[in-house]
């Protein structure tokens, strides 16, 4: 039995292509959202009811409100006690958060500074190995990562959770 019904509101009418990935920004108190298809992110201020858009050469999945100068959210995994683990390109580090609290509790150093994504392995599921990029970086800067593209691992203190399989 249907207890209760809502319209909603047009408040935007951007005619976006596929709009995808809201997400609220409480230190800005706007919304950002992506229209993959029409490469851009959107930035809505609901006071002013404007929506800033910034256009790319690509698609772009989502929007994330960052603070972590600690480069971009990437890969990642969730060890068993469902801390999740994120790969933070540009950031040299993995870090590890508490998704209800939002709280890092800590984080790897990998001497690359492309971090892309990270798996728990190993026979104790102990492991963190850790993918790395060298693509864009210049000479200098390769001379600074000579492991840059590299593959890292780690004993991180906690069991991670086996991969779920594809297909049937």
């Amino acid at each position: 039995m249907e207890s209760w019904q809502l319209t909603a509101e047009l408040i935007l009418d951007t005619k976006a292509a596929l709009g995808e990935g809201p997400v609220w920004d409480h230190r800005s108190g706007r919304l950002l959202w992506v229209d993959i298809e029409g490469m851009r992110v959107h930035h809505y201020d609901p006071v002013q009811r404007t929506d800033r858009s910034i256009q790319l050469n690509q698609r772009v999945g989502a929007a994330v409100p960052r603070a972590e100068g600690e480069g971009i959210p990437d890969g990642m995994a969730v060890d068993r006690e469902g801390m999740l683990w994120v790969a933070q390109w540009g950031g040299w580090r993995v870090s590890c958060w508490n998704p209800q609290s939002g709280e890092r509790l800590g984080f790897v150093r990998v001497p690359a500074a492309q971090t892309t994504s990270c798996a728990f392995g190993g026979p104790d599921w102990d492991e963190l190995y850790i993918t790395t990029a060298r693509t864009g970086l210049s000479g200098e800067q390769l001379a600074q990562q000579p492991h840059a593209g590299g593959l890292f691992c780690v004993k991180t203190g906690v069991k991670g959770r086996p991969a779920c399989f594809y297909g049937g």
